[in-house]
């Protein structure tokens, strides 16, 4: 491959997913400026490793995967340094007392209840319901089994209806 195929080919992948990783980032790791670090970082390593992609039909499950690397790694590296734990504990904040939830409100629920889901629920929800990966795509892109992978994605969605049961019980 010469350099301005390399170009050329880099230049069509950004462009594809460029806003797609970014919010994955955002979502995984929970923190705008790290998931730009990370998103930057990730786009470096692909435009790196772009010989290695063999497979045009499944670049994206390539990209997702240098991706989730990269989320896992920053992860650990702030869980180490303590700058920032995120606990899975936590509870959501309560409801906004009013006439009903606005279409904002019901976001920032949404994603404060993510945010709280343990990192392989979180994961492999935002790979299928956000990014609308296939279960068979999620299992390449984890390295999980796609056993694994339905358990993840049913528990996280439990989890979830779990955390925002009171909140939309308040807008009944």
């Amino acid at each position: 491959m010469t350099e301005r195929d390399r170009r050329k080919r880099f230049d069509a992948l950004y462009a594809s997913y460029d806003r797609r990783v970014f919010a994955y980032c955002i979502y995984v790791v929970g923190d705008h400026d790290l998931a730009n670090d990370i998103y930057q970082e990730v786009f470096i390593k692909a435009y790196q490793a772009l010989h290695t992609l063999r497979d045009e039909a499944k670049e994206a499950n390539w990209l997702f995967r240098i991706a989730r690397n990269e989320c896992l790694n920053a992860m650990k590296s702030r869980q180490r340094n303590d700058k920032r734990h995120i606990s899975l504990d936590s509870s959501p904040e309560p409801g906004i007392q009013g006439d009903g939830m606005t279409t904002r409100d019901a976001h920032d629920h949404l994603r404060k209840a993510i945010n709280q889901l343990p990192t392989e629920y979180r994961e492999a929800l935002l790979l299928a319901e956000f990014e609308g990966f296939s279960l068979k795509e999620i299992a390449e892109i984890t390295g999980a089994s796609l056993s694994n992978v339905k358990v993840r994605i049913h528990r996280a969605k439990q989890k979830l209806y779990t955390l925002l049961e009171p909140i939309l019980n308040d807008y009944e």
